[in-house]
């Protein structure tokens, strides 16, 4: 692996007690390239702009993925990337379906290893909030026949992050618009499911909401995902969430919680849920509390969710099951717990 360090690092103008979500970047870059047969070197560089000719592939067929991450900052000043081979694993998934080359899993988790060390400096304490690492691959044919790219660049940033959330959600169960479709690319994560999210998102924030809860509009408005994170209820000391298909990104977050939950004796029903089975549980008040899981959501609460132009609300925050499961994902994050599933990469 190549390292190259930056002579002008910019760490010493971060204010980490105000951390913008995605805008404040480390100072250096992983990048490793793919010839069309094989792929290169990995290298750390200092971040720069990437040169692009006009026609580069991914700008005009959208053949790009990504996926999301966190390192975090102990009490032994160790730095843990929480379910790093298992992102990876996930990458090559989406990797696969976009029609894009596969790479080694263990090189990439060494040099994403790498990656972070260097840049230890910009992890945030646990009070401040977390690293945030962005691993994506774009196509970089020149060409603009429609057409899979055999050329391709995997690259890895980061960013000192905050928390996404410091309030519940409300939100608005979106019967009109849909994220994914079967046989499509929703369980992947390709950037062109979140572009084809802005449009129905912006006109449910503009209506006063915070996120949209997807629906599947052509099988009873069954539950999919919010925004870009899995969404929970539960009823009856029961934990609910829409079962996967292939039209659900497979959350990790998602995966962490299942398995904590399960380890403790809690029911996890994963199952298909109808908009109008969720509007029966909502007026029955048998919905104790609704949450979201995700990389930058972690688990955050829902208090308010909107079906059909009626508001249902529920005292989501209060609700100790989820609170206490809250605490014990922390945690195995903050190296607290013990790792027994090989979740923890420590640097």
């Amino acid at each position: 692996m190549k390292v190259k360090i930056t002579k002008q690092s910019q760490l010493k103008n971060i204010d980490f007690n105000n951390l913008d979500f995605g805008r404040i970047f480390t100072d250096h870059m992983l990048v490793c390239d793919f010839d069309g047969e094989k792929w290169g070197e990995y290298s750390i560089e200092p971040l720069a702009s990437i040169p692009m000719h006009p026609a580069t592939s991914v700008l005009h067929y959208g053949q790009a993925i990504f996926e999301g991450l966190k390192g975090y900052r102990c009490d032994n000043d160790k730095i843990n990337i929480f379910r790093l081979r298992d992102n990876l694993k996930r990458m090559n998934i989406s990797a696969e379906r976009m029609q894009m080359p596969q790479f080694e899993v263990n090189g990439a988790y060494e040099a994403i290893e790498e990656f972070v060390r260097v840049e230890r400096g910009w992890v945030p304490n646990s009070e401040q909030g977390s690293l945030y690492i962005r691993p994506f691959m774009i196509s970089t044919d020149h060409t603009l026949k429609a057409l899979s790219s055999k050329s391709f660049r995997f690259m890895v940033i980061a960013c000192p992050v905050g928390f996404y959330y410091n309030k519940p959600l409300n939100i608005y169960v979106e019967k009109n618009h849909r994220r994914a479709a079967a046989g499509g690319v929703g369980y992947a994560k390709a950037a062109g499911n979140y572009a084809a999210s802005f449009y129905p998102t912006e006109k449910a924030k503009a209506a006063g909401f915070d996120q949209v809860l997807w629906t599947d509009i052509t099988n009873n408005f069954s539950l999919e995902e919010l925004g870009s994170a899995n969404f929970f209820y539960v009823k009856n000391n029961e934990i609910y969430t829409p079962a996967l298909h292939d039209s659900i990104l497979k959350g990790i977050t998602r995966n962490t919680l299942i398995q904590i939950a399960r380890a403790k004796g809690i029911n996890v029903n994963e199952v298909e849920i109808s908009a109008d089975q969720f509007v029966l549980d909502l007026e029955a008040g048998v919905v104790q509390c609704m949450f979201a899981t995700g990389t930058a959501a972690a688990v955050t609460y829902v208090d308010g969710v909107t079906i059909d132009d009626v508001k249902y609300d529920v005292s989501s925050p209060n609700f100790n099951m989820i609170n206490q499961l809250t605490d014990d994902l922390d945690g195995y994050k903050l190296l607290k717990s013990e790792d027994t599933q090989g979740w923890n990469a420590v640097v």
